[in-house]
This record gives C-alpha cells, structure tokens and sequence, in this order.
C-alpha cells in the first residue's frame, strides 16, 4: 500500500487504486467521510510527494474573489481583464482540494463547477490539473445538499475509513502518527528535532514510486483502451439494464458513461502497473470492474443511507449479469446475449435464448423470476419449459418450478378467453375458432397467442388468417424442437 508510506492508514487497496486512476485520468474525485478520517491529509501528502502545488479551499468560507482574485483596475482601463493572484488564488495551483464541499451554501456550490469540470474560471484557463473535493454524510449538521449538476461533474466517489473501521494495527499507527498539524511546538523544545512520522527522504520515496506507477500505467491505459475495444458496447448495455431495472431511477448521462470508461481502463492500468513495479498480486478484472462501476456512480449523496444500500445492489446485479464480459478471453458476443435476454419481447427468442443458450445461472434465474412476476401473459413459455423439464430436470431453478406453473391456468385455452372480435371482423369468427382447434395442448397454446394478435386487430382480412396459420406452424415446429432437445444448450 503507497499511502501508508504517506502516513494514511486503514485504506483498501480498491480504493487506493481508483484514487491513483483519478491521479492518471485527472478526472474529479470527490472524497465522503466523517471528520477526522484524513481526507484533508491524503490530498495534501499526494501533492507533497508528487511535487505539484496545492492548495485547500474551504468551501464553507472561501469567497469566490478569493479562488479568482480582484480584478486589476490598471488593466481594466486598458480592455483587458485581468485578475491580481495572491498566494491563495488558484491560477498557478496544480492540485486543489474543495473541503467541507456540502457546507457551501447552493449559491456558491455553483461557482466551482467550471473549476471542477474545466479547470478554467470565467473561460480563462487555469494551471489546474487535478481537482478533488471533500466532504461529510449528510448526517451531520449545516450540511447542505449538493445540486446535481455538481454530483455530475465527479468521476469517483470514495468513502474514507473511519479509525474503528481499522484493524487493530492500523488504529495504533493512527494513533502514535504526527502530521505536519499535529504537536506543533515539539520543535520548540526539542531543536533540530523533527518529530514528524513521515520525514521528507520517506515522503520523496513514495514520490518516486507513485510517480513510476503513474507514468507505467499510463502505457497500460493505452494498451487496454486498443484491446477492449468493445468496452464502450459493454457501458451502453449495462447503462439501458440498469436505467430498467431501477425503474428510471439511476440514469446514466453521456457524461457519467465516459467517466465510466475512463474509469475501468484506468483502474486495471493501475492494478497492472502495481503488480509490475511492486509486486502487488493481481486480482480478478470481474471483481475490481465492478467496484470500479459501484464507485463511479453517484447514489445517495443527499439521502439516507439505506437508499443507497438499495440502489448499490441494482448496479451489482445489473453488473453482474454482463460481467462475463471482463473474463479472460471474453467476447461482446457473451453480454449481447444477456442483454437481448432482458430486453427483447418476442416471447420466441426469450424462450430460445433461456432454453437453449448459455447465459449463466444468475442471468436464467433473474429471467425466470421476472417472467413468473411478471403481469404479461407467458403460458405457451412455461409451458414448454415445463415440457423440457420434465426430459431434462434443471432446465428452470427449483424454487420457481411452482410459480411457472400456476401461469397455466385451466379453462384458459377457448375462444371465450379471447377479445372478441368486433366491426366488419364478426365474420370470421368461424375461421378464428377453426385455427384454435388443434390436435395438441402445444399446438393450442401456440394458436391461442397468434389468435389473440388477430381479435386484436380492427380491420381482420383472409390474408391476415392465412399468415397467422402459417406462423402458428413454424412456431410449433420451433417449440417441438426446444422440447425434443430438452433444452440442450448451444
């Protein structure tokens, strides 16, 4: 871990690293923790150690002529606008950090998103590359929620630990450790004495080797950015998942989907690099992807914290059911299964891809559970997956076996289940009756849903039967070959 060369303690190592990705990418990170939790320090070593300059602003307390500067009246005269920096103006500064950001009135929250985003102020640009921020739950008091357009323009999200969500060892070195604030006067009494725990030859060797990880991943961003080509196909699926499986609740815009990208690239270029120059053990793409996307998308800054507990698990299922995408040798081919799976309504290819393909336990399971929760009818479905599991027993999870059933209702196959037909259609009635007859359970629950789309329709011609029969037995024979296969997989 670099950061406890730096003195900061408790840190995983999944967060060390997207903190370390926001360093590459110099995409905003935004840090949430309770006080004392050493956010404020971590920004301050980093830049120590990087040799960049840095500087805190309050945004509880900082006026904005402060950050800018008062404008240079001399010039003024002249047309130009111009602003006289001080020690404390932000032009010249490398890394900054917005403290206490959620303690800023909504007014001034406002006034840091050009910053924040482009690292400019009024148009003019700055020598600012790195912007991070700071700041408490909102659990605590004179917090102020954040507007969402300054949640949107984070890339990560990062919660520090607290002391006593250390281990034992890691509470201890908190404990003896002395910063550059802390027993101030030591030096008074004892000259010549540095009492600080991390001295400068320590804090230059961490430098140096955040420095090497760095510029070694940044030649892995490279490389994966060329090999996962198809990373952006992966981000627009789990985005469409997600925005439908959370109701509309968690929609991603173009911006967070970039950041998205960057992201993941970014982080496993870190965790690559690590391992390279440190000999960090390499761990699973699928696991660290996904702490990656948790981390990358804002939910619950301004609530409670059980809605985000909830909305978190949304983004882990949704994840989860395209990760196959981050396996070693993976293909696009893989999520574009699973996606269509979700998403598509033809009843036909739902049934082909759950019956017949390989798309994971989790992705069969979740299917199977929204089909049978679901208010649409799925009676020719569960019915030939009934039939197949009845030749090759596991075809459908146990639990739901039941559920699937009871979506084949008796009675439910006659011609008075169906909408009747009205208009110039009344004729055909006879016809409509004479398609439903059919010789097997199969064949009339396939005609029951081709005759329900027929009494759906205003204006029913001799054609439009004629295509129905023919439909009714191609959709026979595709469901006579799934249950004759048992549902073997392709």
């Amino acid at each position: 871990m670099l950061f406890e060369g730096l003195g900061i303690y408790g840190w995983k190592e999944q967060d060390e690293n997207l903190a370390l990705a926001s360093l590459l990418t110099g995409d905003p990170l935004l840090l949430i923790g309770n006080h004392g939790c050493a956010k404020t320090l971590l920004a301050c070593k980093i830049a120590q150690a990087l040799g960049k300059r840095f500087l805190v602003y309050d945004a509880s307390k900082a006026m904005f002529e402060d950050v800018l500067g008062y404008p240079n009246v001399e010039r003024l005269k002249e047309g130009a606008v111009e602003y006289i920096s001080s020690a404390v103006t932000v032009w010249d500064k490398e890394i900054i950090l917005i403290d206490e950001l959620n303690r800023a009135l909504p007014e001034l929250q406002s006034k840091w998103l050009e910053i924040i985003r482009s690292r400019r102020i009024m148009g003019y640009p700055t020598q600012v590359k790195w912007v991070w921020a700071a700041m408490n739950p909102m659990s605590y008091s004179a917090t102020n929620a954040l507007e969402e357009a300054l949640i949107g323009r984070f890339a990560l999200f990062l919660y520090p630990p607290d002391v006593l969500q250390m281990n034992e060892t890691d509470r201890i070195r908190v404990a003896i450790h002395l910063n550059g604030d802390d027993a101030p006067s030591l030096s008074e009494w004892l000259p010549g004495v540095n009492g600080r725990t991390v001295h400068s030859t320590d804090l230059a060797k961490i430098g140096k080797q955040l420095l090497d990880v760095l510029f070694h991943s940044a030649r892995h961003f490279v490389r994966l950015r060329d090999t996962m080509s198809t990373l952006p196909q992966f981000l627009a699926k789990f985005a469409d998942l997600l925005m439908r499986e959370s109701k509309g609740e968690i929609a991603l815009d173009g911006r967070r989907l970039g950041f998205l990208y960057r992201n993941l690239l970014a982080n496993r270029a870190i965790e690559l690099a690590k391992a390279d120059l440190l000999g960090t053990p390499l761990g699973s793409f699928i696991d660290s992807a996904r702490y990656t996307v948790q981390s990358s998308i804002p939910v619950g800054l301004n609530d409670e914290s059980l809605k985000r507990e909830e909305a978190v698990h949304k983004m882990e299922i949704c994840f989860d059911l395209l990760s196959a995408y981050f396996e070693e040798g993976s293909e696009i081919a893989k999520v574009d299964l699973v996606y269509e799976l979700f998403t598509t309504d033809d009843l036909m290819r739902k049934a082909e891809i759950l019956l017949r393909s390989q798309v994971g336990d989790l992705a069969k399971t979740k299917a199977w559970t929204d089909l049978t929760n679901d208010d649409h009818d799925i009676t020719l479905l569960a019915y030939t997956a009934l039939q197949i599991e009845a030749r090759r027993p596991g075809t459908i999870p146990p639990e739901l076996l039941e559920s699937l059933s009871a979506k084949i209702p008796e009675g439910k196959l006659t011609s008075a289940s169906l909408p009747s037909l009205t208009g110039q259609s009344i004729e055909y009635v006879d016809d409509v009756e004479a398609i439903l007859q059919q010789d097997t359970d199969l064949g009339k629950l396939v005609a029951f849903n081709r005759i329900r789309e027929l009494a759906e329709m205003p204006n029913l011609k001799p054609a439009d039967l004629d295509k129905a029969r023919s439909l009714i037995q191609q959709d026979i024979a595709t469901f006579e070959t799934l249950i004759t296969n048992g549902g073997a997989q392709s």
